[in-house]
């Protein structure tokens, strides 16, 4: 048995002269064969179905050697044709259903029967297999000396999730937007075709698995295979064309399930219920009612879900099947009732066919014999006598004829609908295609170029010639920032004298109100003396911060910095240093070790300020960067190439600023382990200025402290103390320290000195390294070797550079499978539209013979 996909278009015979009168106004459609037997039915306003009356009418052609003459030929043919491509295609959709025919029954209404009775086939019976997946079939007509033959395929529009909730409306499949048709199978000889089938279904019931597997499987490895579901969405699609059949195609769904074996495939039992409400509801569909003439009318629940869903009676042609079941005498009126529509009303009246009993199935009988038993069935009473007058209305050919008849006049005021809905869809999927564009023929050029611009505009910004000063401005001002908070660490200094140093008289208590100065005097206490300390801590005025850029461009991206507490001397403190680190004996003097251990406990707060710094450079960097990149790659954001380009940038700034801080933590540690300057001229400038300030500060405190002891020893209480510190002040500016005579602490004031000189030279050499190597080492970095970073890790200077930026040009993930569903869903609309295009005129033709 061959396996590919064989598409047959064989042409239907044409020995029948046809008449078509589908107007609105008309009556009826007639269609008159060679031998002159017509066949009549109600024909439908355009747009909808033909809603006759339960007296229609339907009269069975002659019949030449058990085979049914094709009633609408090939033009009517490639209309049915049309609608299956059209469903593969997937223009099917909720708001579009295409017209179809739908077979509804109960489990045991004779539902498979009827199914063989018309498309002339078996189908499997075995443990209910036929039941669990829909079946659809289609009959072509084939030349008169032409062989049956079928195609077999599976038509996948579901997909199976077991880790899924199955408390969706279809459990635990979830729909495709496009089905996928796969071949399985070409049947030549119809006694094969129910293993085949059996096969089919067994592979549309192990979701997961390759159909392939299942194509040469015996009959009794299929049944022995375990099903991975109980029921399937998904089609098994059989294609017949034989000789002299008319042009059908109708779909077979599953039977309602009440229950299940397990409790755990409870959820089956609504999801197959959903699935043939869904397909009742299509309004386009033509409902076939499948009723068991042995059971209760009233307990019908395929009937039930068609009572329930609006309009859908109105659709549904019944089919009484079993008659050779039905009980005769008391019921022959309700049958009469029901064949006149007085009684389970549908739209489009029923018909009465009888299938071959068990007898008959396992004698193996012919499809010819069990039609040719039909016919004797209703030649016998009580068809032929009492419900004589429905004899148009007995046997499975007038059904099929009726079916196939209403199913093309459907299709043909569906049409211009179909066509519209096409077109509007295609131009939205054209339209939302345009936003994934292809990627481009020469990628390799278009990444190079994009590389190129990036790196003109990285280079422009690291040079900061306005207009690219941006970061260049906004780097400065953090610099600005760190200069600023290394200052407020600059060591300070108590000046006042120590109490113990100080006379101590007793005196009554007295309050002296002060303002703190720029010499930082203390505010004296309502206590006396004895009972609390009082403290001057001395610091000089900071030097003038650079102001801060007023332009937005140039605001650092950072906000307030936290700062370490700066270290703060007492007079004392600082004697008791220089006592325990000076060797010599010889008063006065001072050992240079005493001094360095000062000076480095200035320095010991400078890394918090520096981490910081180095981290706000590092944001402001990668932030430019970012953008530049961004705009530099805007046309192709949504690629890996935009997306590895901006790892690679990131990674290349995050290794030259661990770089850049692993220099200033090396800075850092040279400063804090041996203070050293040669730039004696510097230092000589800073100590000497510091010492000009200490001194008079020192001076100033004393004479304040003077003049406090004074007013005490006399009782005098100064209230505003301001005014004594102006005075202070101003006397020491102008006529010296007034016989303050020497000062105890004259030494310790000196090393502070040295201490602070040293820290401003300290600082700004400091601030000039850690400042240099992001402008001289960072920037630089970027300007020289940020490309060829990105071209290395890019690899688009290697053997295969075109098809890896072709990889690297590809939309991302999930917008790449996007933009291939919607390539697809374009290609199939456009050969969507090209069918009905195609079909135009065969429509035109069909409806114009109503004019004849």
């Amino acid at each position: 048995m061959a396996n590919p996909y064989i598409k047959l278009e064989r042409p239907p015979t044409e020995h029948a002269s046809r008449v078509f009168n589908d107007s609105a106004t008309s009556d009826s459609c007639s269609y008159t064969t060679s031998d002159t037997s017509t066949m009549t039915a109600p024909s439908p306003a355009p747009g909808a179905f033909d809603m006759c009356n339960n007296h229609d009418h339907v009269s069975q052609p002659t019949q030449t050697n058990g085979t049914q003459l094709d009633l609408l030929g090939r033009r009517v043919q490639k209309l049915v044709q049309l609608i299956k491509d059209l469903e593969q295609l997937g223009v099917e959709t909720r708001n579009l259903p295409l017209p179809k025919i739908v077979v509804v029954g109960d489990q045991s209404a004779g539902k498979s029967s009827l199914i063989e009775g018309i498309s002339g086939i078996k189908v499997p019976r075995s443990d209910g297999t036929c039941t669990r997946c829909p079946l659809e079939i289609t009959l072509y007509s084939s030349e008169q000396n032409t062989s049956w033959s079928c195609t077999v395929s599976l038509q996948q529009k579901f997909s199976f999730d077991t880790e899924a909730s199955p408390d969706g409306r279809y459990g635990k499949w979830r729909e495709n937007h496009t089905p996928v048709t796969i071949p399985f199978a070409i049947v030549n000889e119809k006694h094969e075709l129910e293993t085949v089938l059996s096969r089919a279904q067994c592979a549309i019931l192990n979701p997961g698995d390759d159909p392939l597997k299942y194509v040469n499987a015996s009959s009794g490895d299929v049944n022995d295979m375990p099903m991975l579901v109980e029921f399937s969405p998904n089609k098994v699609i059989l294609n017949i064309t034989a000789p002299d059949q008319p042009s059908l195609s109708f779909i077979d769904l599953p039977g309602v399930v009440r229950q299940m074996t397990t409790a755990k495939d409870k959820w089956l039992v609504n999801l197959v219920e959903n699935f043939v409400t869904d397909h009742i509801k299509q309004g386009n569909s033509l409902i076939l009612l499948a009723r068991s003439m042995e059971s209760d009318f009233a307990n019908s629940s395929g009937a039930a879900l068609i009572d329930q869903c609006e309009g859908a009676l109105t659709r549904t042609v019944g089919c009484l099947t079993k008659p050779d079941r039905w009980p005769l005498g008391s019921r022959t009126q309700l049958i009469k009732n029901v064949l006149h529509g007085e009684a389970f009303a549908v739209g489009h009246g029923y018909f009465v066919t009888k299938q071959p009993n068990q007898l008959e199935l396992n004698n193996n009988i012919s499809a010819e014999d069990a039609r040719q038993s039909e016919n004797e069935f209703f030649a016998q009473a009580p068809w032929s006598t009492e419900l004589q007058d429905f004899q148009d209305r007995f046997g499975t050919f007038k059904l099929r004829d009726t079916l196939s008849v209403k199913l093309t006049k459907q299709i043909l005021v569906t049409l211009p609908k179909i066509t519209r809905t096409v077109d509007a869809h295609l131009q939205e999927v054209e339209t939302e295609l345009s936003g994934y564009p292809d990627p481009p023929e020469n990628a390799l050029g278009k990444v190079l170029e994009a590389l190129s611009t990036f790196r003109v505009a990285v280079e422009k910004h690291a040079q900061g010639a306005y207009p690219y000063n941006e970061m260049h401005n906004s780097l400065k001002g953090l610099a600005n920032i760190f200069q600023s908070n290394l200052q407020k660490l600059r060591p300070g200094l108590i000046v006042a004298t120590p109490e113990q140093f100080r006379q101590a008289i007793e005196t009554p208590t007295f309050s002296l109100l002060s303002d703190d100065d720029a010499v930082g005097t203390p505010c004296p206490s309502i206590e006396p003396r004895f009972q609390k300390k009082r403290r001057a801590e001395f610091e000089t005025p900071t030097t003038s911060t650079a102001k801060k850029i007023k332009s937005d461009n140039a605001t650092p991206r950072t906000g307030s910095i936290s700062i370490a507490k700066k270290k703060t001397f007492r007079l004392l403190e600082v004697r008791d240093t220089l006592s325990k680190l000076t060797a010599s004996s010889v008063p006065g003097e001072v050992d240079p070790l005493a001094v360095d251990h000062l000076r480095k406990q200035t320095l010991v707060g400078w890394e918090q300020p520096m981490l910081e710094f180095v981290d706000s450079v590092h944001q402001e960097i990668q932030t430019t960067l970012d953008q530049l990149l961004e705009e530099a790659c805007a046309q192709w954001l949504n690629t890996a190439f935009f997306t590895e380009a901006r790892k690679l940038v990131k990674a290349f700034v995050a290794n030259a600023m661990r770089n850049q801080l692993q220099y200033a933590k090396r800075a850092l540690d040279l400063e804090q382990r041996k203070p050293l300057t040669l730039n004696t001229e510097g230092f000589k400038y800073h100590h000497d200025k510091e010492l000009q300030i200490l001194l008079e500060g020192r001076a100033t405190q004393r004479l304040i402290e003077r003049t406090e002891d004074a007013d005490r020893a006399a009782g005098k209480i100064m209230v505003d103390q301001s005014e004594r510190k102006k005075k202070a002040k101003a006397d020491i500016k102008t006529k010296g320290e007034l016989g303050l005579g020497d000062d105890p602490f004259a030494e310790e004031v000196k090393v502070m000195a040295k201490v602070r000189g040293y820290h401003n030279v300290a600082l700004s050499r400091f601030l000039d390294v850690i400042v240099q190597g992001v402008q001289a080492e960072v920037l630089h970095e970027l300007e020289t070797n940020l490309l060829q970073q990105l071209k290395d890790g890019l690899e688009v200077e290697t053997r295969d550079a075109q098809e890896r930026c072709k990889e690297l040009l590809a939309e991302n993930c999930e917008r790449e499978i996007r933009r291939k569903e919607l390539q697809a869903e374009k290609t199939n609309f456009i050969e969507a539209q090209r069918k009905l295009a195609a079909i135009g005129q065969i429509g035109e033709d069909v409806g114009s013979q109503s004019d004849n």
